[in-house]
């Protein structure tokens, strides 16, 4: 397939659109979103999403969208975004409405974090790479792995790969039961992403007890610098489900050559992140996991700066692996 004539990359708080493949200026629009519309119902919310894309896709172009959601792969029927929709969960076929209100452009849908990962793998992967992973720590928490051996990203019978902010998180931490019951964006409870997303870690600021939890991403780098003994609990708490989650991939999954950790608390904290997802991964925890040195991490693990992931980027290239998106 060749490079689509246009290419969106939709979140909560922006819609980026490219006309034209990567080196075409980039126009940004504020996204018809939850985050920026709690007063809207979910079904207007949609159909101005529908509109705004609708609206500037070119006629008779093919379109490849990097969505903000969790979606079926296979037929592009999303099945929730907290920021775009909130707690709704009702599946949602979004590439059907776009089809019926703009049936002359090929529409391709897939997750933003597919997009990402495309992108990570292209400018990281190394001759012999064989499996490589992609997560991202942001609003939310999600995960996609793809096998470069085949050019195939697996999904399950619903299209799914990787949607771990919504499994139960495991509070083993000393004293992490402090935040046993925090909330998810989904409406639930105790999922990874209670604990560990740019919201969670701010719930569980304020379960702490922290002053200033309202403040959180302006406040928690200069402190963590500083040595302020309340941020540093609250990275130890936050960052341990995704250490324990990065040790049970490498456990499950001796073929998986390379991870990258992005999005916004990744980038936000910068080093003081990945110092402490290090150290836990540096730490042996039972016969099974010896602990990883310095070397080790240094050869597989990324933790990836401002800019170095882009989605947009990363939809741009995903002709390849359509066919290789099978359960």
């Amino acid at each position: 397939m060749p490079d689509p004539v246009f290419a969106a990359d939709i979140g909560g708080s922006w819609v980026r659109m490219r006309d034209g493949g990567q080196h075409a200026p980039a126009e940004r629009l504020p996204s018809p979103s939850r985050l920026r519309h709690p007063d809207r119902p979910v079904h207007q919310l949609r159909a101005e999403m529908v509109e705004l894309l609708s609206d500037r896709v070119p006629a008779g172009a093919r379109a490849v969208l990097s969505f903000g959601a969790a979606i079926d792969h296979l037929t592009g029927s999303v099945y929730g975004s907290a920021p775009l929709w909130g707690d709704e969960s009702a599946p949602y076929d979004l590439a059907a409405d776009l089809r019926r209100r703009r049936p002359d452009v090929t529409w391709h849908l897939v997750n933003d974090v597919t997009a990402a990962l495309l992108d990570f793998a292209a400018t990281h992967a190394r001759p012999g790479t064989r499996r490589v992973a992609y997560l991202t720590v942001s609003s939310g928490i999600g995960l996609r792995i793809a096998d470069l051996e085949r050019t195939r990203i697996p999904v399950d019978s619903g299209g799914l790969q990787g949607e771990v902010g919504h499994l139960p998180v495991p509070l083993s931490e000393p004293g992490a039961e402090v935040l046993a019951g925090l909330p998810c964006e989904c409406g639930a409870t105790d999922h990874l992403a209670s604990v560990a997303s740019g919201p969670g870690m701010v719930r569980a600021a304020l379960r702490l007890g922290l002053a200033d939890a309202g403040r959180l991403p302006e406040w928690l780098p200069g402190a963590l610098a500083a040595g302020d003994p309340g941020a540093r609990r609250l990275l130890e708490l936050c960052a341990a489900p995704v250490a324990h989650l990065l040790r049970t991939l490498w456990c499950l999954d001796p073929h998986l050559d390379l991870v990258g950790v992005g999005g916004g608390v990744v980038e936000g904290l910068g080093g003081h992140y990945a110092a402490e997802i290090r150290r836990r991964l540096a730490t042996a925890t039972s016969y099974a996991d010896r602990g990883r040195d310095a070397d080790w991490l240094d050869d597989r693990l990324v933790f990836c700066e401002p800019g170095r992931v882009d989605p947009l980027r990363g939809v741009l290239g995903i002709g390849e692996w359509l066919p290789g998106i099978t359960p």
